[in-house]
């Protein structure tokens, strides 16, 4: 025999076999959505594995790959802007000399 909480979740499907009623919005405030983020990753760091000695990586090794990846698109972008700033400084000095 179905109770209320049955027939309110069966009346939300369509025919399809989605729900009715659901968007690309999500469903939580921003604020609320970052409260539970960070109460999540502080929750996940404080019952992950603990270094067992200082320089001891406390993610997995699986993540070398990813990190690494990250860490070459960081200092290219990096580097890029140096670059950049660099061009700027040394025209900005070659046109205010006076020749």
């Amino acid at each position: 025999m179905p109770n209320k909480i049955t027939k309110f979740h069966l009346s939300r499907l369509t025919p399809e076999g989605g729900l009715k009623g659901r968007g690309n919005t999500p469903p939580l405030p921003d604020a609320v959505r970052e409260h539970l983020g960070r109460t999540l990753r502080a929750d996940y760091y404080e019952r992950g594995d603990k270094p067992r000695y200082l320089g001891d990586p406390a993610l997995p090794s699986e993540f070398d790959v990813y990190l690494s990846r990250l860490e070459k698109k960081e200092r290219a972008l990096r580097s890029m802007r140096i670059r950049e700033h660099g061009m700027k400084a040394v025209a900005k000095a070659l046109s205010n000399l006076n020749l």
